[in-house]
């Protein structure tokens, strides 16, 4: 390898930035939504299925081509040997497939922050007026892009290690104390009962699809 490339301090860190890459908003706010959509403890086994046979083999095949070549995702497919074929469609897509969901992934972060901000300024009242308000969504936006950029230039290490090593035990401390809230509501064991008991007989192509897509969405 002709360059030196930032390496993860710590294991703990690599599994944060690795569980940061694979949870995020779409897990917490899209999941129960489709879980209540798609028959509830039938579609959380075909999404676990998703999760096992799929998932998981594509999360430890990119940190094997990654720990293999020690290059970016072009230069990952270029070092073991693929023609410019496999190159466009595995590396110059995944590239713009990140490009486009960071770009939307973007403005939902910016909604969270907005809500996090009007929790002490109490200034959105109405989602759809929030959302719809480009005098709104574009600052928080922009402070979202700048954490990020700046996360980035951090480096490895320095940058995305670090950011995981707090954010992600945040993130698991805040869906605990939301499972804990949850479960204090009226009907809480009737929702635990239909999310994780389930009726085989609701299994159809549709369910099926959405539990993959969910597998793949990561972050969404």
């Amino acid at each position: 390898m002709s360059e030196s490339r930032g390496q993860f301090g710590s294991k703990f860190g690599f599994i944060m930035a690795a569980a940061g890459s694979a949870v995020g908003l779409g897990n917490i706010w899209r999941f129960p939504y489709v879980v209540g959509q798609n028959g509830g403890g039938a579609f959380v086994f075909v999404y676990v299925l998703c999760v096992i046979l799929i998932g998981l083999p594509l999360i430890y095949n990119e940190v094997a081509l990654g720990r293999l070549t020690g290059r970016n995702t072009i230069g990952a497919f270029k070092e073991t040997g693929g023609n410019k074929f496999w190159v466009f469609m595995g590396a110059v897509l995944a590239l713009c497939v990140s490009f486009f969901v960071l770009s939307y992934y973007g403005v939902i972060a910016g909604w969270t922050i907005g809500y996090i901000v009007s929790e002490f300024t109490d200034f959105i009242h109405d989602f759809e007026t929030f959302r719809s308000a480009p005098a709104y969504v574009i600052p928080f936006f922009g402070v979202f892009m700048v954490a990020t950029i700046a996360i980035v230039l951090g480096g490895v290490a320095g940058g995305i290690e670090k950011a995981s090593k707090i954010l992600m035990p945040v993130l698991f401390l805040l869906v605990f104390l939301v499972m804990i809230r949850s479960l204090t509501l009226d009907g809480a064991m009737e929702g635990v009962k239909y999310y994780l008991t389930p009726d085989f007989s609701k299994i159809n192509g549709g369910v099926i699809l959405s539990a993959l897509g969910q597998a793949f969405s990561r972050s969404r």
